[in-house]
Formats: C-alpha cells, sequence, structure tokens
C-alpha cells in the first residue's frame, strides 16, 4: 500500500489520531484480558488443578470455545496491523526489536495485572499456566507477515523452545 491509501483509510486514520504506539499497546492489553478471562474456554487446561474446573464438555461449551478463540485469533491480528502500522510511523523494519519490545511489555504487565484474580492456584500450576498463555499469546498473532515479531518475543519472554517444538521458529 502507497501512504496516501493508508492515510485514507478510517481504521488508520483512528488509530494515528490515538497514537500508534498507544493503540498497539491498547490492542495488546485487551489481546490479553482476553486471553486470561477466557482460558479455560481457549487453552486445554487438563493438567492443571484448579478449583474452578470444567466438567464434561457440552455443546454450548464448544459454542463458547470456538468464540474465544475467534475473538482472540482477532485480537491477535490486530495487534499484528498495528505493529505493522508502527513499523511505517517509526520507519522501521518488522525485525527490528524495539516494535517487539514494546508488546512484551505491555503483555507482561497486563499478564501480571490479570493472574492476581488468580489466588487459588498453586505456584507450580501458576507457572504452567503463565507458559501457556504466552504461547497462546503468541499463536494469537497469527498474520504471515508478524513471524519476526513471533519469534523476537518467543525469545523474550522464554518460551523460544516451545515455539520450536510448533514449528514456528528454526
Amino acid at each position: 500500500l502507497d501512504s496516501q491509501s493508508l492515510k485514507s483509510m478510517p481504521t488508520v486514520q483512528s488509530v494515528k489520531a490515538y497514537g500508534v504506539r498507544s493503540g498497539l499497546n491498547a490492542a495488546v492489553r485487551h489481546t490479553t484480558k482476553c486471553l486470561v478471562r477466557h482460558s479455560r474456554w481457549v487453552m486445554d487446561q487438563g493438567d492443571l488443578d484448579s478449583t474452578t474446573g470444567r466438567s464434561s464438555a457440552s455443546m454450548s461449551d464448544e459454542c463458547c470455545a470456538l468464540e474465544a478463540r475467534a475473538c482472540l485469533d482477532s485480537l491477535g491480528s490486530t495487534v499484528c496491523v498495528i505493529a505493522w502500522l508502527f513499523c511505517v510511523e517509526e520507519r522501521i523494519e518488522l525485525v527490528d526489536p524495539s516494535v517487539a519490545f514494546i508488546i512484551k511489555d505491555a503483555f507482561l504487565a497486563e499478564l501480571e495485572r490479570c493472574l492476581e484474580h488468580f489466588p487459588e492456584m498453586n505456584e507450580r500450576n501458576k507457572g504452567k499456566f503463565v507458559k501457556k498463555l504466552k504461547m497462546y499469546f503468541l499463536l494469537s498473532l497469527v498474520e504471515d507477515f508478524c513471524a519476526p515479531i513471533v519469534a523476537s518475543l518467543g525469545n523474550m519472554i522464554g518460551v523460544e523452545d516451545e515455539l520450536a517444538m510448533v514449528g514456528l521458529v528454526k
């Protein structure tokens, strides 16, 4: 896209008016909130012991899971697009670590805030839960052009081995 057609898009105008960096932070925060709030629908938590365990899956459970995953993927795509817009605005490449640092900082800060609402989980299970949340967050960044950011983020948040196991990085 040329810069004129990019500037004429209402969504781009809205993000730019808000501030691209602020928009990226907001998108990451909302994606993280969605992931944590709906984690029982988004993630397989079979190996986590929690007082709010899931009974046998019903049709409505499956519908909720599909909707939550679709929302998370849409929010992840939004993060990717705003990250790309940030790079355009800053005249940097997607491989530049500054965009990954912004996403990492916003993600980890929001994750910490959200986890305050899980006091019933023991430390061992909380560690497993956090690692899964990190992976699902990265997996929500589904746009192909966002792969360099996903690789950088994986290294920054300590899940590079898991990303390699699922084939997202080498």
